[in-house]
């Protein structure tokens, strides 16, 4: 997995730090996290500790890998004149449905809105009927990643967009799916419990929210732009120059490359970078290099 990697690429960059290295997991699903403590265990691979063994903030890296994702969302409609919640209802026929009403307390407070507003996108030039999906869970997210972090760096990597591309009208229609038996549906009543339900990430609402807590947005790149600037083309160059290189351990890794930065695929993603009580210059060389779109900026 990425904490197998991540320590293993470090180790072999810079062995003289297996005595400092240590690598916190904050992984709820007991299952994965004994798979990964075994894993890292069995190839000595640095001081692996859990989240509740080590409550403390961290001096270092956090790194929110397909996190985001999988926080609660509030569904959304839009009336033409302002939102209204999308509720579970039940039938006696057709079982769980779609039931609009009012909004909840917690989206009352969070104010749609007001938050649109802030993030640059006007609901009043949406037709009626359109939907979305918001998730102020996140917003508590990144607030209490904010106060685990003493000193240094975050970096939540996941699908997504900006504010004011996630709502362009053509993905009005919602953007929650779920996924089981490697097919993904917009349907998240079929198969209840046996599915994950996920949605597409409002980075805007993470930076913002990421700001209050007292982080620093440092950038946000796709994952190919990111991995690009980042130096990961002149690895593998380096790579194909070794000549202990075999030919086979070169195509591999030209693969998982590819694999990476696919614009199509992988590569989609975005890398949100944030810094608490670090140094902004020089900039990450992740957030360096060309110029990003500028869909890609705040």
């Amino acid at each position: 997995g990425l904490a197998y990697d991540v320590i293993a690429g470090l180790l072999d960059a810079e062995p003289e730090m297996r005595s400092s290295l240590r690598y916190r997991l904050d992984e709820t699903n007991p299952h994965r996290l004994a798979q990964a403590l075994a894993a890292m265990e069995e190839a000595g691979l640095g001081d692996i500790v859990t989240a509740d063994a080590a409550a403390e903030p961290i001096t270092g890296v956090i790194l929110a890998n397909e996190v985001a994702d999988a926080m609660p969302v509030h569904r959304l409609r839009w009336t033409g004149t302002g939102f209204e919640e999308v509720w579970v209802g039940w039938d006696e026929r057709a079982g769980f449905v779609d039931e609009p009403g009012p909004l909840s307390r917690a989206m009352a407070e969070f104010d749609p809105v007001a938050y649109l507003a802030r993030a640059g996108v006007d609901p009043a030039t949406w037709p009626a009927g359109s939907r979305i999906e918001v998730s102020p869970a996140a917003a508590s997210w990144v607030a209490d990643l904010a106060s685990r972090l003493r000193r240094g760096y975050a970096f939540v990597i996941d699908y997504g967009y900006p504010a004011r591309e996630l709502y362009a009208g053509y993905r009005l229609e919602g953007l929650l799916r779920a996924y089981g038996g490697h097919q993904v549906t917009d349907k998240p009543y079929d198969a209840v419990g046996e599915k994950d339900l996920t949605t597409h990430v409002d980075f805007t609402l993470l930076a913002q929210a990421a700001e209050g807590a007292g982080l620093t947005v440092v950038g946000l790149a796709t994952q190919s732009d990111f991995l690009a600037n980042a130096g990961l083309g002149e690895l593998l160059v380096d790579l194909q120059r070794e000549p202990a290189t075999a030919a086979d351990e070169y195509y591999r890794a030209q693969a998982a490359v590819y694999r990476l930065i696919d614009p199509g695929g992988m590569g989609r993603f975005r890398v949100l970078g944030l810094a608490k009580n670090v140094p902004l210059d020089p900039p990450l060389r992740g957030f360096t290099g060309p110029e990003l779109p500028a869909s890609l900026r705040f």
